[in-house]
């Protein structure tokens, strides 16, 4: 299927105009903004489209957290930048339903107000004409699971990211098909590579997903989005990633070539 090519701004590190017009000539059709503040880069719409918004995230800013004033400080935050994300015409808005560690004893209050969160930030979203993805996440973050992911979202006015890189508990495959089984709508995806150990960030075929099986299924249940790679231009054990390489990764991952 012919699906528009994604790079996530973390992999191109300081932002330039030089940098997007690389993008462009790499047939790179899009970009996420890896958001740290309010300051998007608008010239970048001169070579690519600004598909996506990727939220701020760490420790203290969690939609989960257990200290009221943290929660309160990143709701706060990621209002204010959702409403320049659509003032500034992007469509998509990726989110993490938390941080870590979180232990067995407090997930089911975390899980509770993650998705309090997440109900008001989808509602503000719907508001602006633009759209909520919640991102799956490893090791004990939320979303480690497809089932916690489903009872996180059911009944809510989300998306889904789909992140290959931080299924730990199930294969991409079992996840992905559980979540759209379940009824989630993949918005887009965060494409990259691993060893099921932990996530490495590395150029699909550079590890052990599925990716026939991952197309597959993304054909199968008609995913619009492209595919938005986020991988390290520097992984462990692998010399530097050029950007002809990833685009070149790219094509081959769209033709199926890539198992």
């Amino acid at each position: 299927m012919k699906m528009k090519k994604g790079i996530s701004t973390s992999f191109l590190g300081e932002l330039t105009p030089e940098k997007f017009e690389q993008c462009a000539k790499n047939n790179i059709d899009c970009v996420e903004l890896f958001l740290h503040d309010d300051n998007f880069p608008l010239y970048a719409k001169n070579y690519v489209e600004l598909w996506s918004a990727h939220l701020p995230f760490s420790q203290k800013l969690d939609i989960s957290s257990p200290v009221d004033a943290d929660r309160e400080l990143t709701m706060e935050k990621h209002q204010y930048l959702i409403r320049k994300a659509a003032e500034n015409g992007i469509k998509t808005i990726v989110l993490h339903p938390s941080s870590e560690p979180i232990t067995d004893d407090e997930r089911p209050f975390r899980v509770k107000k993650s998705r309090e969160n997440i109900i008001i930030l989808a509602k503000l979203c719907g508001e602006l004409g633009v759209i909520l993805a919640v991102e799956n996440l490893p090791r004990t973050c939320l979303c480690n699971t497809s089932g916690e992911m489903l009872a996180l979202l059911s009944g809510i006015n989300a998306t889904l990211c789909f992140d290959t890189n931080h299924s730990l508990i199930e294969t991409n495959p079992v996840f992905l098909e559980n979540v759209l089984k379940g009824g989630l709508k993949v918005r887009t995806l965060h494409i990259s590579d691993y060893d099921f150990v932990d996530e490495r960030h590395r150029l699909p075929g550079d590890g052990v997903t599925d990716w026939k099986a991952v197309m597959n299924l993304l054909e199968q249940y008609g995913y619009e989005g492209p595919l938005m790679y986020e991988v390290s231009r520097k992984p462990k054990e692998r010399e530097e990633i050029t950007l002809e390489e990833l685009a070149d990764n790219q094509r081959r991952l769209e033709l199926k070539l890539i198992y």
